[in-house]
């Protein structure tokens, strides 16, 4: 008898309890924040160079995007 309100209340809990962002390394969840995307090449003549996302990968935005966003440099952690 007991255990219905104590499965309500649990479900409610699970429902209430936000999902958290996981499995993106900090500079490239900041390079996504910037509207950037990461690329193990390089960037292109038509973007300029952010940050690092990791230690292989640059941080590229089109130049034209550059403005109406602050720009801090997204930072690889180090390995």
């Amino acid at each position: 008898m007991r255990f219905h309100p104590l499965l309500s209340v649990l479900l409610l809990c699970v429902t209430i309890i936000p999902k958290g962002n996981t499995g993106l390394i900090p500079g490239t969840k900041r390079c996504t924040m910037l509207k950037g995307k990461c690329q193990e090449k390089g960037c292109t003549t038509t973007e300029h160079k952010m940050g690092e996302c990791s230690s292989h990968k640059v941080c590229c935005r089109k130049w034209w995007i550059y403005g109406p966003y602050p720009t801090p440099v997204p930072k690889a952690k180090p390995s």
